[in-house]
């Protein structure tokens, strides 16, 4: 008996150490994935490398950092790779079969930053939310609505949905209309109004802007103007109203 409890306490010592040693090889792993993600941020940000990209590859290193860790952890513990690598392939299967969901929304993630259907900084629509993307994470994607509210949405939902990309071109189609007054003239309203747009400089000359009459159904007419808008050089709002107000000028000297 007392053989087998001194045979027992030394393998157990020797267990325990090895399990120390392997605590302390994942513990200098995470330690150093968060150095080389933060380098490669760094290093990538220097060279003015799109920021999706630079997403990407840090994450990439950081798991690839924290991965080698943990095999480096159980080959330590267990003294026997070929058992880890076996035991790797037994363990990624149930947790894949466990966290499908999970699993799903990272990959989807992974071919988002590949693919790049849209970029950070875009405005899209995405299962009936608009907003500005703001990150691309390892579940959802984060967007921020013009009222200042903060979707969250799953990534995987995000790459098997509808996509419209509203920043995807320079320019994009704004329309105006007004409801014309009863007595206004309209010989050479529409020629006028066209004139004094096509005039301004922030609006673009190709396509060029539009301005047509339409009638109602209660039997009035609506002035329709449509013109196409660099938003990303100028504001459309202020754009908006100063059209708004020349639509309003053209209808009230027609009088």
């Amino acid at each position: 008996m007392g053989a087998m409890w001194d045979w027992i306490t030394t393998h157990w010592d020797e267990e325990w150490a090895r399990f120390v040693e392997g605590l302390l090889l994942l513990l200098v792993a995470i330690v150093l994935a968060g150095f080389v993600r933060r380098t490669a941020r760094n290093q990538l940000k220097r060279t003015h490398v799109d920021p999706q990209v630079i997403l990407l590859v840090s994450r990439m290193a950081y798991l690839a950092t924290v991965l080698l860790g943990i095999i480096a952890f159980f080959t330590r513990w267990f003294g026997n790779s070929a058992l880890v690598f076996g035991g790797f392939g037994f363990f990624a299967l149930a947790v894949s079969l466990a966290f499908q969901d999970i699993l799903k929304n990272f990959i989807a993630g992974l071919f988002l930053l590949i693919e790049r259907p849209f970029r950070l900084g875009d405005e899209i629509t995405v299962d009936n939310h608009t907003g500005i993307v703001e990150n691309i994470e390892m579940r959802a994607t984060t967007l921020r609505t013009s009222e200042g509210e903060q979707v969250i949405t799953p990534n995987s939902l995000v790459y098997t949905g509808t996509i419209i990309n509203r920043t995807r071109y320079p320019t994009r189609l704004f329309t105006l209309t007004a409801k014309v007054p009863t007595g206004v003239t309209l010989d050479g309203l529409v020629e006028r109004l066209k004139e004094q747009i096509q005039s301004r400089p922030d609006i673009a000359k190709d396509p060029a802007p539009h301005v047509g009459l339409q009638p109602n159904v209660d039997g009035g007419l609506t002035l329709e103007v449509r013109y196409w808008l660099d938003y990303r050089r100028n504001d459309p709002l202020a754009v908006q109203a100063a059209v708004g107000q020349q639509i309003y000028q053209a209808i009230q000297s027609t009088k």
